[in-house]
């Protein structure tokens, strides 16, 4: 389609200033890219899977089927540029749903698996490989619903927040999972898996910065 248009709009290049024409047909393929992303990523998926559905489904209910259904079709339908590690990816993340914060930084492009739940607050870092989690299975019923990742939070590589709230401040260490229901608390450093708290986020960055009066692990 995006050929036929091309021709119908540039029957032929001219032969003098044939460039001119050719950067336009250029441009035209990249704005049909992100328009069709955006109609159907975007608009079309948002119309069936958004918060406001509810927080408990049987597996086998329609909502359910929507979800799956929007995972595929972004899975297909993919952004055409590159948002993650710049400042225009926390308006990314909110055109999926996700209300995020002042100052949010990422490397990752899926910050949020579950992103019409995800809520982060100002100052809020995701390193490497690190997501936040808001769903579970039990019972044959999908459970899912908001967590909180309030301000100053620091996710660091491969860790995960798994259907769990976090206080201020706080950060989770290298490939630590909470556990469900959890409330990591203001201002302390988590690890583990279960994540238990080991010392304060005060200490963790001292430790990071090889001060030697950093504290030892509490735990």
């Amino acid at each position: 389609p995006l050929r036929l248009i091309g021709r119908t709009i540039f029957p032929e290049y001219p032969k003098a200033g044939w460039y001119g024409e050719f950067v336009a047909e250029i441009c035209l393929f990249a704005l049909m890219d992100l328009i069709g992303w955006y109609l159907v990523s975007i608009l079309l998926v948002g119309c069936i899977y958004h918060d406001g559905v509810p927080q408990q489904l049987h597996y086998y209910s329609r909502h359910v089927m929507a979800w799956f259904s929007a995972n595929k079709i972004r899975q297909v339908f993919k952004p055409p540029f590159q948002a993650e590690g710049t400042l225009w990816h926390a308006s990314y993340m909110r055109m999926f749903g996700t209300k995020v914060g002042l100052r949010f930084f990422s490397p990752n492009q899926d910050v949020m698996i579950d992103p019409i739940f995800g809520r982060l607050g100002d100052d809020v870092t995701v390193d490497y490989d690190a997501q936040v989690r808001q769903h579970s299975f039990e019972d044959n019923m999908l459970k899912w619903g908001p967590n909180w990742i309030h301000s100053g939070t620091t996710l660091m590589q491969a860790s995960l927040v798994a259907m769990s709230d976090t206080g201020e401040g706080v950060a989770l260490m290298r490939g630590a999972v909470t556990w469900k229901g959890q409330l990591l608390e203001p201002g302390m450093a988590y690890d583990g898996t279960p994540a238990q708290p080991v010392m304060t986020t005060k200490d963790l960055l001292l430790q990071e910065l090889g001060d030697p009066k950093a504290g030892e692990l509490i735990c």
